[in-house]
């Protein structure tokens, strides 16, 4: 297998970002719909919750890691 070169990652950024904001969006719709249907969330706003501190978290130890 070949390296990505500089292209080919800031492609794969770009459709991170999208597929992250519309997973993001998608779940905090189904979050809010079933809070407003039913009265409280489903395990949907935990995967929602989960998958946002995993990012920003990783984010954090990325830049500490990129800064020494």
């Amino acid at each position: 297998m070949r390296k990505a070169d500089e292209m080919e990652k800031a492609h794969n950024d770009k459709s991170a970002k999208n597929a992250f904001l519309f997973y993001t969006a998608a779940l905090l719709i189904w979050s809010m719909y079933d809070l407003f249907t039913k009265g409280k969330t489903g395990w949907e706003f935990t995967v929602l919750l989960i998958g946002n501190a995993i990012f920003f978290w990783t984010r954090v130890a990325y830049d500490r890691k990129t800064r020494e």
